[in-house]
């Protein structure tokens, strides 16, 4: 016989909550990101760590939120690591991409060139007449891709 219990308030409750990622500077990563996307910051603070420096910085905008670390001496930080089985420490810089997307690519492609954004390229299809989007790259090279809205699924 199939167990069929849904545990309220498990797994039915999961929702998104952000996406973090390693920054070289945590202050120029707060002000390109304010300056470019418009995000907001919601919290910065130092972790403690033996040496060097620690900080996180939480910042909103596009209705996600991010999460950057700046980690100074590639640190672990013991309570990450405790009992783990991997070095899953945050000490690498970047992520795959952040994704949104817009109604307008080419005016929000003309705002960010306007702004002195790096490209890697500008309003590109990905698959034949859909998927049109631009990437570009914040001051660490993370990759941010921006789809227009009426060609993506």
């Amino acid at each position: 016989m199939e167990n069929n219990i849904t545990s309220k308030g498990g797994l039915d409750t999961l929702v998104f909550y952000n996406i973090a990622f390693v920054v070289s500077n945590i202050e120029d990563s707060i002000q390109w990101y304010t300056d470019t996307l418009g995000f907001k910051l919601i919290i910065k603070q130092a972790i403690p760590v033996p040496e060097g420096k620690m900080e996180m910085a939480f910042m909103e905008g596009a209705g996600m939120k991010i999460e950057m670390i700046e980690n100074s001496n590639n640190q672990l930080i013991d309570s990450i690591r405790k009992d783990a089985k991997t070095d899953a420490a945050p000490t690498v810089i970047g992520s795959k991409a952040l994704v949104f997307y817009v109604d307008d690519l080419n005016a929000t492609t003309r705002e960010l060139e306007d702004k002195g954004v790096n490209f890697l390229w500008k309003e590109r299809y990905l698959a034949g007449d859909s998927l049109l989007c631009t990437m570009i790259l914040d001051i660490d090279d993370n990759r941010i891709n921006i789809f227009q809205r009426n060609t993506i699924a």
